[in-house]
């Protein structure tokens, strides 16, 4: 896959980032949020993107069939135009499956960019497929993003058919300056790859409706949506609210139509809040109880999550949990979480890593492989699914369920995460004692 920048006025492209053309370092000022593939098909792709400073241009995609290097004078494949705004949603259609196509990407007064992008594979398509995972990155200047750069640059190397998010990309949703700081690390991801990301609580901060994080992937604009890939059914659900009726009947609505429909030969479900984990968090069994029912009763592939800055492997009822939230935030130890989370864990690994899922089509089922994997390092656990079963915990009945009782892994992330305001409110607070001790002398 490769992905260039052409800088008008210039005569060429800049240069590769260590003589690598698939992954080039560009080194210029963030002119636009993305360019990022929003929608993808076996006949179609948008390009998704918005102008940083607000002011309403025109822009244009030029595609062509990457295969075919076009001469000046030619006649472009396919040319779509927007009128001036200051966001864009370009989409080409009449595409063939399975096909590589380059597109150009110019916005009025910008430099162009350009980049590549695959079709997806038809409906019945036998090919295996090969998805990346990852989240918790919670981008932002004040945060190292060495850790999230490695990983995007080891997804693209992987080269998979589509990248999923669980969430949490920055640190405070309202916050432009989170947001071009994740813009700085994804772009080359995106751009070039359909990415589709679960809504995680941090795009809330600030932001309560998470419009930005929607404004920005319009392919989440529901908040809660399914994507179709092949022969793979995509369900994404909102976790910051888990006891939305409208969004539980649709969660079943889409296991009972998929369940029913022989070209869906393997079915996702991608949340930011894991209903188990051992993480700091711990699980969201009790407000997820129903959703676990559905997920068992409709024999989901896999569930992937994050919040918990860790990867875990999990299991109950037969189905599997993954918790990939090890994107570049600060990681968690493992916490004592009780039922039904510790019966249901297999592996915990504080560390920085991404999943690569991979779906082999085969006669009487798709074999699904899992590998969790750092950066930098070698694998850390491969599984295939279906994985080995756990005994099975108790869920509380009460939605809501008695409050977790306070432990060493939240005063260890109290003290990483918000200890100079602590030690501020704690400075504060003793001047505010010294002060009422001196006055009750004096008045004495």
């Amino acid at each position: 896959m490769s992905l260039w920048l052409l800088v008008d006025g210039i005569g060429g492209p800049v240069a590769w980032a260590h003589g690598d053309p698939d992954h080039p370092e560009v080194s210029q000022p963030i002119e636009l949020w993305g360019p990022l593939v929003s929608e993808l098909s076996s006949s179609s792709f948008a390009v998704h993107v918005g102008v940083i400073d607000k002011q309403a241009r025109k822009a244009t995609l030029v595609v062509d069939d990457a295969a075919v290097r076009r001469a000046p004078s030619q006649t472009p494949l396919r040319v779509v135009e927007s009128s001036a705004s200051a966001w864009h949603t370009l989409r080409i259609d009449g595409l063939l499956p399975g096909r590589r196509y380059r597109y150009q990407l110019s916005v009025e007064g910008l430099s162009p960019l350009a980049g590549e992008v695959t079709t997806a594979p038809p409906l019945g398509d036998s090919r295996p497929l090969l998805l990346a995972v990852f989240g918790d990155e919670q981008a932002s200047p004040s945060n190292d993003s060495v850790s999230s750069k490695a990983i995007v640059q080891a997804v693209l190397a992987e080269s998979p058919d589509l990248v999923i998010g669980t969430g949490d990309l920055v640190g405070q949703g309202d916050s432009e300056a989170d947001w071009k700081e994740l813009s700085k690390t994804h772009e080359p991801l995106w751009s070039q790859i359909w990415y589709l990301p679960a809504l995680g609580n941090h795009e809330l901060i600030g932001d309560g409706d998470g419009s930005f994080f929607r404004k920005l992937l319009p392919q989440a604009e529901k908040r809660f949506y399914s994507a179709r890939y092949g022969f793979l059914q995509l369900i994404f659900l909102d976790g910051n609210r888990p006891s939305l009726p409208e969004q539980t009947q649709f969660l079943k609505d889409e296991l009972t139509k998929s369940s029913s429909d022989p070209s869906v030969r393997a079915r996702l479900v991608v949340l930011h809040q894991p209903p188990l984990s051992m993480g700091l968090h711990c699980g969201e069994s009790r407000s997820m109880r129903t959703w676990m029912t559905l997920f068992e009763q409709h024999k989901v592939d896999a569930v992937l999550a994050g919040h918990d800055h860790a990867y875990e492997r999990l299991e109950r009822n037969g189905v599997p949990y993954f918790v990939t939230g090890g994107g570049g935030a600060k990681l968690y130890d493992r916490s004592p979480c009780g039922q039904p989370d510790e019966p249901a864990l297999q592996r915990y690994e504080s560390v920085h890593h991404y999943v690569m899922i991979e779906l082999r089509p085969q006669a009487d089922r798709v074999v699904i492989s899992v590998r969790a994997q750092s950066p930098q390092g070698l694998p850390f656990d491969r599984v295939t699914l279906p994985i080995d079963r756990n005994p099975v915990g108790e869920i509380q009945t009460d939605p809501q369920g008695p409050p977790r009782r306070f432990h060493r892994g939240h005063l260890r992330y109290l003290l990483r995460h918000h200890g100079l305001q602590l030690g501020l409110a704690l400075l504060f607070g003793v001047v505010i004692v010294a002060a009422w001790r001196y006055g009750r002398r004096r008045s004495s």
